[in-house]
C-alpha cells in the first residue's frame, strides 16, 4: 500500500504521514459536520420555534419526556452503540453480530412501549403516554446513531447524510404540522416518532452488507456481544444519564416552568458541542486503528495540534453566549427572560463538553480506557445528581446549571491524571495569549454603546479577541491554519481515494 494513500473502508491501515492521517480525519469530519452542524441548523431553528409554541411549562415536559426517553434507551442499548464506534472500527466483522443484537432490543423494547402507549391513551393518562412515546422516538434514534457509528468507523461517514437530510426534513416537517393544527406534545412526539423510523430503515438498508446472517441471531452470539459490550455499557448508561440527570433532577425540586427555563437555555448553549461530536466522532476510528497498530506517538501528535485550534474556537463562542445571554433569550420570547442568567452559566459548556468529547469519548476510548473514563463519568453523575436536587431546590434551573458546570468541570479534572498514569500525559497550548485576548472580548463587549444591535457587539468582540491573538500568538494562528490547510488540502506527494481510482504520486 502506499504510505500516502487513503485506506478502503474496512481495513485498518493508516498512511504513515501526519498530513494524510489528518486528510482523512478532515474528509471524515466534513461528512459528520454536514450532519451535526449545517443540517442541525434547520433543526435548530425548528427547536426554537418549539420553544416560542410551547411556553417554559409544555416545553418542560417535552424535554423530560425526551430526558426520561435517553436514558431507558441506554438501558435497552446495552453499550452497543458506544461499543460499534470502536469494535468495527478495529474489526468490520463485528457489525453483524451488533446489528442483530440491536434489532432485537430495539423492536422487542419498542412493542411493549406501544402498547403502553395505547393504554395509556385510552385511560387518557397524556404523562404516561408523552413518556411512551418519548421512549420509542428516542429508542429509534438510538439505533440510528449505531448504524451512524457503523458507518463512520468503517471510514463511510458520507453515508450518514441522507438520513440525516431525511430527518432534517422530517423533524421541520412535523414542526410546520404541529404550528398548523395546533397539535400537543404527544401529537408531536408520534409524529416524530414515525420520522425517526423512516431514518432508521434508511440507514440499516445502507448497511445491507452488513446484515446479519442466520448464526447471529443464536441465544449464544448475543450474549457474547453483550459480554464484549459490557464496559461500554455502564459507560454508554452513565454518559447518557449525565447529560439527562440535570432536567430530571430539576424536574424533582422544582416547577415545570424551570425546567422549560433551564431546557432552553441547554438547548442554545449544546449547539456548539453538537458540531463538535463530528470532530470526536472522526476522531475515534482514526485514533483508534493508530492505538490497535500500535502508533502512540502519532496520536499524541494529532491531539496535540487538534487541542489548540479547539481552545482558540470555542472559548470566543463561550463568550459570546455568555455576554448576550439576555438579548439571544429575548429572542425566544418575553416568558423565556428567566433563562438569560442560566444561559451565561451554561455557555461555558462550549468548552468543557467539547473537551469532555475530545478526551473522553474521542482518546480514551480509542486507547481502550473506557473503564477508567467510565468510573470518571459515574463520579461526575453522582456529583451532578446530588449538586442539581439540592442547588435547585433553593435556585431553580440557575442552581442547575451551577451543578452541570461544576461537574463538568470536574470530570475534565478527572482525565488529567487518566492520561498521565499511562504515559499518555495531555500538553496543554500556551493559554496566557489566549487569556487576554479573551479579556479584551469582554472589555469590548462592555464599551460598545448599547444601542448598537448586539449581533453586531459580538461580531466585533470577536474581531477584537482574533486581532488581539494575531499580535500575541502569531504563531498559534498559523498552526492553526497548517492544521485547517492539511485536513482540508492533502500534499502532493499524498495519494488520495476519487470514486475506483487511487491517485498517488508514484509512476
Amino acid at each position: 500500500m502506499n504510505m500516502g494513500a487513503v485506506p478502503r473502508p474496512g481495513t485498518t491501515e493508516l498512511p504513515a504521514e501526519a498530513s494524510a492521517i489528518l486528510r482523512i480525519f478532515g474528509r471524515n469530519t466534513l461528512w459528520l459536520w454536514l450532519d451535526l452542524g449545517a443540517l442541525r441548523i434547520g433543526t435548530m431553528l425548528a427547536g426554537l420555534f418549539l420553544i416560542r409554541y410551547f411556553g417554559p411549562t409544555n416545553f418542560g415536559i417535552y424535554s423530560t419526556a425526551l430526558a426520561v426517553g435517553w436514558v431507558a434507551n441506554a438501558v435497552i442499548d446495552l453499550g452497543l452503540t458506544r461499543y460499534a464506534a470502536r469494535a468495527v472500527a478495529a474489526d468490520v466483522n463485528e457489525a453483524k453480530p451488533i446489528l442483530a443484537l440491536t434489532l432485537f432490543t430495539t423492536l422487542g423494547s419498542a412493542v411493549i412501549a406501544t402498547l403502553v402507549l395505547l393504554l395509556a391513551v385510552y385511560s387518557v393518562y397524556m404523562p404516561l403516554a408523552c413518556l411512551a412515546a418519548g421512549f420509542i422516538l428516542c429508542n429509534f434514534e438510538g439505533t440510528s446513531s449505531l448504524c451512524a457509528g457503523i458507518l463512520t468507523a468503517d471510514l463511510r461517514s458520507k453515508a450518514i447524510l441522507p438520513g440525516s437530510i431525511l430527518s432534517a426534513l422530517g423533524l421541520i416537517l412535523m414542526v410546520g404540522i404541529t404550528f398548523w393544527f395546533r397539535l400537543s406534545v404527544l401529537g408531536l412526539l408520534v409524529g416524530l416518532c414515525v420520522k425517526s423510523a423512516a431514518v432508521m430503515s434508511l440507514r440499516l438498508w445502507q448497511l445491507r452488507l452488513h446484515w446479519p446472517n442466520a448464526s447471529d441471531w443464536s441465544l449464544q452470539m448475543f450474549r457474547r456481544v453483550a459480554r464484549s459490550a459490557m464496559a461500554f455499557f455502564a459507560n454508554n448508561l452513565t454518559q447518557v444519564g449525565y447529560g439527562k440527570i440535570a432536567i430530571l433532577s430539576l424536574g424533582l425540586a422544582s416547577s415545570e416552568a424551570e425546567v422549560g427555563w433551564f431546557a432552553a437555555a441547554y438547548t442554545i448553549a449544546d449547539v456548539v458541542p453538537q458540531w463538535s461530536y463530528a470532530l470526536s466522532g472522526a476522531l475515534l476510528p482514526v485514533w483508534t486503528k493508530l492505538f490497535e497498530t500500535g502508533r502512540t506517538s502519532d496520536m499524541l501528535a494529532l491531539r496535540r495540534r487538534l487541542l489548540d485550534g479547539i481552545l482558540l474556537t470555542t472559548i470566543p463562542a463561550w463568550l459570546s453566549l455568555a455576554l448576550f445571554a439576555k438579548q439571544i433569550c429575548v429572542l425566544l420570547g418575553t416568558n423565556y427572560v428567566p433563562s438569560a442568567p442560566v444561559l451565561s452559566i451554561v455557555a461555558l459548556r462550549c468548552v468543557l463538553s467539547v473537551l469532555d468529547g475530545f478526551f473522553g469519548h474521542g482518546f480514551l476510548v480509542a486507547a481502550n480506557r473506557v473503564a477508567e473514563r467510565q468510573r470518571a463519568l459515574g463520579i461526575s453523575l453522582v456529583l451532578l445528581g446530588i449538586l442539581s436536587v439540592v442547588l435547585g431546590y433553593f435556585w431553580g434551573a440557575i442552581g442547575v446549571a451551577l451543578a452541570l458546570v461544576t461537574s463538568d468541570a470536574t470530570l475534565i479534572l478527572q482525565y488529567l491524571p487518566i492520561s498521565a498514569r499511562i504515559g499518555l500525559k495531555i500538553e496543554w497550548p500556551r493559554m496566557l495569549p489566549v487569556g487576554i485576548a479573551a479579556l479584551l472580548m469582554i472589555l469590548c463587549a462592555f464599551a460598545l454603546p448599547g444601542d448598537i444591535p448586539f449581533l453586531l457587539r459580538a461580531l466585533a468582540s470577536a474581531a477584537v479577541y482574533v486581532c488581539a491573538l494575531l499580535v500575541l500568538s502569531k504563531e498559534q494562528l498559523r498552526n492553526l491554519g497548517k492544521t485547517l490547510h492539511d485536513c482540508i488540502f492533502p500534499r502532493p506527494d499524498c495519494g488520495v481515494e476519487t470514486g475506483r481510482t487511487r491517485v498517488t504520486s508514484e509512476p
